[in-house]
């Protein structure tokens, strides 16, 4: 009789605990515009208990979706959930997704050129575009590798071409641009801040090239299953990712010792950061800047203060 008890006990209280964490996991994502299907619920399930927590199955989010209480809190359309007051929001995803598609077709060209460049290990699309919820006036959030010792002068060559090419976001020049912000590099793939935001962030990446790479960045992140307890490592090659091909490697290695050849890296770093110390952007309320040998992390107004606080704001209403 006690263990049916205890029993009972342990089961109202996981199902409470998933109800909160499935309303905190909407109302997050309500921030973004962006509603989710019971499917992405429970892959981005959200959690902001510090203890006692375990990951979900599918079966058991989708029956607390079904549950009388979640429906009045929650509102289901075209197959997404969203808060209630919220309607239309649906709509708006699905024509977003149909423009990030088109921006996705774009930089998987684009990747097939970056994977040539030297020094660089891997790239990936953050931001609005990983979401597949950007706008037609959008850029494309890069998170990029580069190899250990190189970072100075990886980031100067890659900026350089993608300037020349007229893909380099800068002033006034955002649509279809790359916004090149951060930079880490091979032996340094663990994320330093390691909050809500940034596990929401780096769970969507999307890898659009060296995908063994991806795979052993989420091996390093693993932190993010405090935030996201479904998380789990993954296993099928999206089909924005390009791959390494023979002539890619030869070109790209081929690059590295002729720049090899040259002391690029300190005359590089001593430009940069001549450079860095005079922007103004550097010295901002609450910026994150970051620039060492390991990584170059450039985010004047970063986002996740500000997502965090208006959750919080509508989690009170």
């Amino acid at each position: 009789m006690v263990f049916v008890f205890w029993s009972l006990s342990f089961c109202l209280l996981f199902m409470y605990r998933l109800s909160k964490d499935i309303i905190d996991t909407v109302t997050y994502y309500d921030v973004f515009d962006y509603p989710l299907s019971a499917f992405e619920i429970w892959k981005h399930l959200l959690t902001l208990q510090e203890e006692g927590v375990r990951p979900s199955s599918y079966l058991e989010v989708y029956a607390a979706l079904r549950n009388e209480t979640m429906c009045g809190t929650l509102l289901e359309e075209r197959g997404f959930y969203g808060l209630r007051g919220r309607e239309g929001l649906a709509s708006l995803r699905i024509r977003k997704e149909k423009i990030s598609a088109a921006k996705l077709r774009r930089i998987k060209q684009l990747a097939r050129l970056i994977r040539l460049f030297p020094y660089v290990r891997f790239a990936g699309a953050t931001g609005s575009l990983s979401l597949k919820h950007g706008d037609i006036g959008s850029d494309w959030d890069l998170f990029v590798v580069l190899r250990a010792g190189k970072i100075w002068t990886g980031r100067v060559i890659m900026t350089g071409i993608l300037l020349l090419m007229g893909k380099w976001r800068h002033g006034r020049k955002v649509r279809n641009r790359a916004c090149l912000n951060y930079f880490v590099t091979d032996e340094s793939l663990e994320i330093g801040t390691q909050d809500l935001f940034s596990a929401h962030e780096y769970r969507f990446m999307i890898p659009l090239f060296n995908y063994p790479l991806f795979q052993k960045f989420e091996l390093k992140n693993r932190w993010i299953s405090r935030f996201k307890p479904n998380f789990s490592l993954s296993e099928i090659r999206p089909i924005w990712c390009v791959g390494e091909s023979h002539r890619s490697f030869m070109i790209r290695r081929t690059c590295e010792s002729i720049a090899d050849a040259f002391p690029l890296e300190r005359l590089c770093a001593r430009w940069q950061k001549s450079k860095i110390s005079r922007n103004p952007k550097t010295r901002w309320e609450g910026s994150y800047i970051e620039a060492t040998d390991r990584a170059l992390i450039f985010l004047p107004r970063p986002r996740g203060p500000r997502v965090y606080e208006e959750f919080k704001r509508r989690l009170s209403v």
